[in-house]
């Protein structure tokens, strides 16, 4: 199981990244992360990227940030889960739909921590449990800085969402190493002169989306040369059976599309290949995908 855990703030009224607006003194406030990618905006977004088999753990550091380089005297500051409260002022603000992570999904390594007297942050950490995470929604986690022993809470930076997004084993972008598209003017006459047969070696790469632990949403299919997408297979996705590797083929925007008898799909994941054989029309003007080999390239 793999993630994806992005860092959203709530509620900014300025441009600046760390210091609050209210003039020349020091804020405890939750760090910005490296990978900050929107500045200035009511919903900066912060992402990190894990690829781990074990229990991802997530670093969240708060900072005494300021003209004050470092702290006067250790600071303890509170950490709270926040509330769903917090979660509808963000979907308001950015129309989005994000719900609440559960409470049994993550742990935190501690509610307290001190930013030492001398120094200007502090870590703690989230674990999560991807395992317990809902496929069905955007669930986020709001951590909230609810009080220090000393010093001012920022106003801009007290509150931040986790946004979890998890993703299976399978999830990520693959590269078309072989296949063969065919169409057929009925169920066994293949159309001639037509273009969009042939080979898929080369073509660009798929993206495979997790829609949960074991299916896998295939978007990129393109016709022979990549020149255009295949279209009327809408949703095309596979399922592997862990136990077997065996994969099963449809669509949701074409009932017909199945594996083709007598073939066999399947996933070898020593080297995360899917080898697939799919049809669909096949009573009518039936078009075949086989023999495509598609192997992971890199995260998506």
């Amino acid at each position: 199981m793999a993630f994806l855990s992005t860092t959203l703030t709530s509620c900014l009224k300025d441009d600046s990244l760390v210091l609050d607006p209210a003039k020349g003194h020091n804020v405890i406030e939750f760090a910005n992360p490296a990978q900050i990618a929107v500045n200035g905006t009511p919903s900066p977004m912060y992402q990190f990227a894990y690829s781990t088999a074990s229990l991802p753990t997530l670093p969240i550091t708060v900072s005494y940030s300021g003209p004050e380089a470092v702290a006067p005297q250790d600071i303890t500051v509170k950490i709270t889960p926040g509330t769903v409260s917090k979660i509808n002022e963000y979907n308001t603000a950015t129309s989005s739909s994000y719900t609440l992570l559960g409470s049994g999904s993550y742990t935190l390594s501690a509610t307290e921590v001190v930013i030492k007297a001398g120094t200007s942050k502090a870590t703690f950490n989230v674990a999560f449990r991807p395992l317990t995470f809902e496929f069905t929604g955007l669930q986020v986690l709001p951590l909230t800085i609810s009080s220090v022993s000393s010093g001012i809470i920022s106003g801009n930076f007290n509150t931040i969402l986790l946004n979890v997004t998890p993703k299976n084993i399978y999830d990520g972008v693959y590269k078309i190493t072989a296949g063969n598209v065919q169409r057929y003017t009925n169920p066994t006459t293949p159309t001639q002169n037509d273009g969009l047969n042939g080979d898929l070696a080369g073509n660009p790469n798929l993206s495979l989306q997790t829609i949960n632990l074991t299916t896998v949403q295939i978007s990129g299919l393109t016709w022979h040369g990549g020149s255009s997408g295949v279209s009327g297979i809408d949703n095309l996705r596979a399922t592997i059976d862990p136990a077997t590797n065996l994969v099963t083929m449809n669509a949701l925007g074409n009932t017909s599309l199945r594996n083709i008898p007598g073939t066999v799909s399947k996933y070898d994941p020593a080297t995360k290949t899917f080898t697939l054989n799919f049809e669909w029309n096949p009573t009518s003007n039936r078009r075949a995908v086989t023999g495509l080999v598609i192997k992971y390239d890199h995260e998506r």
